[in-house]
């Protein structure tokens, strides 16, 4: 099987580039804005505002490193563990478990192979559903 050329494993939905680009809209904060906030800790390497744009649009052809992903985690407010599992799943096709940021919780759940895309928008809105459902 030949690997995939972009950020994307086949039937993939980007989970790692939809939660950051999710968290820097919540937050308001431009690319370069939200790239001086990404540092990492431990080496004190920062990310470049139009990697992270890559990275939100799907184009990165592998997996972030493990210092840009503490650095995205440093940015974010959450632990780095959350954005590996979400780089598997986006990269690698590992499934996911449960994302919080903050008082938010983020769950990537593994679409069914075969959908039809009408059928996987039904998925996702079952899904979104049941999670309001749930509150209730």
């Amino acid at each position: 099987m030949t690997p995939p050329q972009s950020g994307r494993t086949p039937g993939s939905t980007n989970p790692l580039s939809r939660l950051v680009r999710a968290c820097r809209d919540e937050a308001g904060l431009s690319l370069r804005e939200f790239a001086d906030k990404c540092i990492d800790p431990q080496s004190d390497r920062g990310l470049l505002h139009n990697w992270i744009g890559e990275l939100e649009h799907g184009r990165l052809p592998r997996a972030p490193e493990m210092w840009r992903l503490r650095a995205l985690a440093a940015g974010m407010g959450v632990p780095v563990q959350q954005l590996a599992e979400l780089s598997a799943k986006q990269w690698l096709g590992v499934d996911v478990a449960e994302i919080v940021t903050g008082e938010r919780s983020w769950v990537a759940v593994t679409v069914p192979e075969g959908l039809t895309p009408e059928e996987r928008a039904r998925f996702v809105r079952l899904a979104e559903d049941l999670a309001r459902h749930m509150k209730e």
